[in-house]
């Protein structure tokens, strides 16, 4: 068994708030209860951290200033397919 069919309901979901946090980060701030949940419940699946940092650094570049809204927002991708990479969910 592999991919999305390995994780739990409760891993999907998680990923599943990441991929909303990564569509919202250009106009939103995106460092909510949720989002870091939803961080720390995957971490704990694997000892691959630096994702998992990455992710929550990047959504906190430049806050509030539009001209870095696509860098930001790159970054966090580039995260959150690091992440699934990590627990398997690809």
């Amino acid at each position: 068994m592999s991919g999305l069919h390995s994780l739990t309901l409760q891993g999907k979901n998680a990923l599943a708030v990441l991929a909303d946090a990564v569509d919202r980060c250009r106009k939103e701030d995106m460092q909510t209860p949720e989002v870091l949940a939803s961080l720390d419940l995957l971490a704990g699946r694997t000892a691959t951290r630096w994702p998992f940092e990455q992710f929550k650094e990047s959504l906190n570049f430049a806050i509030g200033d539009p001209s870095h809204a696509e860098g930001r927002w790159q970054n966090v991708h580039a995260s959150l397919n690091a992440i699934r990479r990590a627990v398997g969910a690809v």
